[in-house]
């Protein structure tokens, strides 16, 4: 793992205990007791909804999946669609191994998400704070990591929600069909696979589907130091798209030609150490 060290505050959200979560010791703090403990993460999660509001004319599609103009985080929350879901992750953060498995029903169809293969993006993958409150670390090259903040003003990915603790992110080429049938990436890498990321985190939403601001404004990019997070909340958010380009669209967010995103409320985290 490539670190690189900030001086810094860092704002919005605040941290989830995992010991409140999993009764179990928080090792994941500290990645020196990772590696002596050989922590393994599992993570069952239900609740599902599809975040994804088509804006317009649709101008390209993907087997006859809109693809643009398509707002993937409906900030204002008012197309947020309950389905039926559920997705399993058995994680080694330390080595970088695991597998994801995901399903859910929408409009679409019936999909299927599978991930075995970790990779980081051209992007930090993380900000956590120490060795004291001033200071920060950012996270370079790690595909998988535990107990950072990403979003909003962090830099670590981009300001489409705002600055939210994670327990548990990952990032790598995930596999998906629709109906049974292979949902190839038909752009641009990392072809035929997608670019998948999900997190476990603590919630960005209010009772009301919506993502505010600490002024009660709906949250946007412009306004990524000022959102609001819900520390009581724990969220898995499962996303894949195509590689960044330079071309920008209609999406929100633009640089990306296709971009998916379920969320499921429902979650579990169990935590083993094999001392």
């Amino acid at each position: 793992m490539k670190q690189q060290t900030r001086i810094g505050i860092l704002a919005g959200g605040l941290a989830i205990s995992l010991t409140a979560i999993t009764g179990t010791t928080n090792a994941l703090a500290d990645p020196d007791a990772q590696q002596a403990s050989g922590t393994h993460i599992s993570v069952r999660a239900s609740g599902a909804h599809l975040i994804r509001r088509v804006m317009g004319p649709v101008a390209n599609s993907v087997n006859g999946v809109p693809a643009e103009p398509v707002d993937a985080f409906d900030w204002a929350g008012n197309n947020i669609m309950p389905i039926e879901g559920h997705a399993k992750l058995e994680i080694d953060p330390v080595a970088n191994t695991g597998s994801i498995r995901a399903e859910w029903e929408d409009e679409y169809g019936h999909w299927t998400y599978r991930q075995t293969l970790f990779a980081p993006p051209p992007h930090p993958t993380g900000l956590r704070i120490g060795p004291s409150k001033d200071s920060t670390t950012m996270i370079m090259g790690d595909p998988v990591t535990t107990n950072v903040y990403l979003h909003g003003d962090t830099t670590a990915g981009g300001p489409v929600i705002p600055t939210v603790f994670n327990l548990l992110s990952t990032w790598g080429p995930a596999r998906v069909t629709l109906n049974g049938e292979p949902f190839d990436n038909p752009f641009d890498g990392p072809a035929p696979m997608w670019a998948g990321h999900t997190m476990v985190s603590e919630g960005v939403r209010d009772a009301d589907g919506a993502v505010r601001t600490t002024a009660g404004e709906i949250f946007n990019m412009m306004k990524k130091s000022e959102g609001i997070s819900y520390p009581d909340e724990l969220v898995f958010h499962l996303v894949f798209h195509d590689a960044p380009g330079p071309e920008m669209t209609a999406n929100v967010p633009p640089p990306l030609s296709f971009f998916y995103h379920v969320s499921f409320n429902k979650v579990k985290v169990k935590i083993k150490h094999n001392n």
